[in-house]
């Protein structure tokens, strides 16, 4: 492991790159200038884990080291940042216009952090090969880059300079120009429909344009200006997902021959008013976004960035930044400081504070926007008719449509892909037609490229809450998955809810063992009403456990007694025993520690009480947790982490609707027993649904939902 601190004067600077250099290959992997403090190399380990835990919404983990420590890092994929088919233009050397859609896998642009620390996030990408982005670890910021000459998976892992050493003014805006600004564009009517913007989720698309000597930066390597795009727009989201705004890459452009606009200018603020009408007059046409953002690889006299406008104003919306080296979190976080201009943030004052600190992104730090900016945020969107356009759901689902993408679509009968893999399939030939004979390629109710019969059970019963499928002869896919409808009775005295049957004393024996039960109800009490990490009733915000009530205990986090053996259980699993002295009784739970919970995750889900809001993690698996639907008392249930009426699983399937021979399914339809036919299971028949397709007759294996 090497650490080096420059400690050099200017003069000395290229020295010490070319020793750099020469020492540690051809790439040149540090340089004073850059904002980096120190560096050392690492080889990331990817981990494996055992019980099914990592592949969990393909979660991933790495060891690595980091300042002499290992660190073991958990990675979830970034939803909502890219569209299906990212746009992406530049031009050739005589200046004409070019316009392409990269393949990008979805999921390598990862949020995640690191085991063990409350105070750390991390903004990965691995699209190219290795590991590359952000990690912060306490209140220190550290970038990881791949090492291109290696051939052991080496990694540079830099550690950024202290705030303190930043520059002081960032944009250069006063508030006066800020709200002045505003207000030339905002309908300050008050609009009823927008109150209640402050709960709702918003969206931002965003498209991003670089300078022609940025790329020449990246060694005019169009993929490396893209994938900078990306995880600049990947920092910036994590930041404005805490305001409940996400950041959507909508469009890409690079000016690979020369710049389109004048750009040497001793003060940023003229390329601003040069780009403003630039986006006016060219980039409307073809770009139609929220916001667009240019990086210069330059330097000015004045300022860092700065912006213009706000958001959902095409004519006088954008901003533009210095990105002048391989320090990324720095361009990332001064387009974060002007984009909030543009959604009325002001700058931070004195006393504004975000997670603790002063240093926050609406003054000249980084560590997250301050209760002045949520402030600001919430105020401009309540009062601006102007921003509906962030509660515009991005197109995610725009497909490029061709043969060969592996994705049948338009006319295609079959798209086998490539014609290398076409070579291996069997059914389809790489004009997305069918070979010869055949009459499907892939389905559930394919098979050697012929229909499987009917009758032919392509999707079994997983449990008594689910229900089968069956192929109908004459079509290559299975009926849609359906299940029983929510609150139908099953073992226990439980109900199904969601395909499983929902038990306390089913859960305690799926954790701890078949001789385990359920815990009386001063076991709940006991651990749930502390609202800590080993009893509550959900989180709180995005830091903070919620204390059950008395009502609600129940709902909190499992507790079972008669545990005689400790299980093996997940790793990074707590599990936790509660002594009452009293009763002489062993509680059991499992505890959930807040450094799993994946900070600024897409899939926190958002539960309202009535009187508080709560993140739901959706990271690593939480074993610990009462399930939805799991009965609370007589026609009551578990939703939520509170005891409600069973009337929130809108269970109305009565014995008389099926003629008592069948149940109701997820689509409220009849699933007939064996004997009997859908729809209401009056006729003789061999029972299913309309939505299951049809049985046939009665086999050896046939499903218990069709037996009498």
């Amino acid at each position: 492991m090497r650490s080096v601190r420059p400690c050099l004067s200017p003069g000395r600077s290229l020295l010490l790159a070319v020793l750099l250099v020469d020492s540690l290959g051809k790439d040149l992997i540090f340089h004073p200038e850059w904002g980096f403090d120190s560096y050392e190399i690492t080889i990331p380990k990817k981990l494996s884990f055992s019980g099914g835990v990592q592949g969990t919404a393909r979660h991933v983990s790495y060891l690595l080291q980091v300042k002499g420590e290992n660190r073991v890092l958990h990675l979830w994929p970034e939803r909502f940042l890219l569209p299906r088919n990212l746009q992406v233009f530049s031009f050739t050397e005589q200046g004409r216009l070019l316009e392409d859609h990269p393949y990008i896998p979805s999921d390598c642009n990862y949020m995640g952090l690191v085991e063990g620390n409350q105070d750390s996030e991390a903004t990965i990408s691995t699209c190219m090969g290795g590991l590359r982005g952000i990690l912060k670890i306490d209140a220190n910021y550290y970038q990881i880059e791949p090492r291109k000459a290696s051939s052991n998976f080496e990694h540079v892992v830099y550690l950024l300079e202290k705030e303190e050493e930043f520059p002081n003014q960032i944009c250069g805006f006063t508030d006066d120009e800020t709200i002045e600004q505003m207000a030339q564009h905002e309908n300050m009517a008050r609009t009823p429909d927008l109150t209640d913007l402050y709960t709702h989720q918003m969206y931002l698309e965003l498209a991003l344009v670089f300078d022609n000597s940025r790329y020449l930066f990246s060694n005019s390597n169009l993929t490396q200006v893209i994938n900078d795009a990306i995880l600049l727009t990947s920092i910036m989201d994590s930041y404005f997902q805490d305001i409940r705004l996400r950041i959507h890459l909508f469009s890409v452009e690079v000016w690979t021959d020369k710049d389109k606009i004048r750009v040497n200018f001793t003060k940023i603020e003229q390329v601003l008013s040069q780009f403003l009408v630039y986006r006016t007059s060219v980039l409307n046409t073809r770009i139609p976004v929220d916001w667009v953002h240019l990086y210069l690889k330059r330097s000015f006299s004045d300022l860092l960035a700065q912006s213009g406008g706000h958001v959902c104003s095409q004519f006088y919306a954008g901003s533009v930044s210095v990105f002048q080296d391989v320090n990324i979190l720095a361009p990332a976080t001064w387009s974060a400081h002007v984009l909030g201009h543009g959604v009325g943030m002001l700058h931070d004052e004195a006393y504004c504070q975000c997670k603790g600190r002063y240093s926050c992104i609406m003054g000249t730090g980084r560590y997250g926007f301050s209760n002045c900016s949520y402030a600001h945020y919430f105020a401009h969107i309540y009062k601006t008719s102007s921003a509906r356009c962030l509660t515009n759901l991005p197109g995610l689902g725009y497909v490029l449509e061709r043969c060969g993408n592996k994705i049948v679509e338009g006319n295609e009968e079959c798209d086998c892909g490539s014609s290398e893999e076409c070579e291996e399939d069997r059914c389809c030939q790489p004009d997305c037609k069918f070979k010869e004979g055949a009459n499907c390629s892939t389905g559930l109710c394919c098979h050697e490229c012929q229909f499987r019969p009917s009758g032919y059970m392509c999707r079994v019963e997983e449990n008594e809450c689910d229900l089968a499928e069956y192929c109908n002869g004459t079509s290559a896919f299975c009926p849609s998955d359906t299940y029983k409808q929510d609150g139908t009775p099953c073992k226990y005295k439980a109900r199904c809810f969601k395909q499983s049957c929902q038990s306390r004393y089913m859960q305690c024996q799926k954790i701890f063992g078949l001789d385990a039960k359920d815990a009386p109800h001063q076991c709940y009490d006991a651990a749930n009403l502390l609202g800590d990490q080993y009893g509550n009733c959900g989180i709180s915000g995005l830091r903070a456990f919620r204390k059950c009530t008395k009502q609600n205990s129940i709902c909190g986090r499992l507790q079972c007694i008669n545990v005689e053996t400790l299980p093996d259980m997940p790793d990074h699993t707590i599990l936790i025993s509660t002594h009452l002295h009293e009763e002489n009784l062993m509680c059991w739970g499992i505890g959930y520690h807040l450094a799993m919970v994946p900070m600024g995750l897409p899939d926190l889900g958002v539960i309202n009480d009535g009187t508080s809001c709560a993140m739901v993690p959706m990271g690593l698996p939480d074993l610990g947790v009462i399930n939805d639907g799991t009965s609370c008392g007589k026609e009551r249930v578990c939703f939520n982490r509170s005891c409600v009426n069973s009337s929130v699983l809108n269970f109305y399937c009565f014995p008389a609707k099926c003629n008592r021979r069948g149940v109701c399914n997820s689509n409220r339809n009849c699933h007939c027993m064996y004997g009997w036919a859908p729809p209401l299971c009056e006729e003789a028949g061999y029972g299913g649904s309309i939505d299951s397709g049809p049985p046939g007759p009665l086999r050896t294996n046939m499903p218990i939902s069709l037996q009498v």
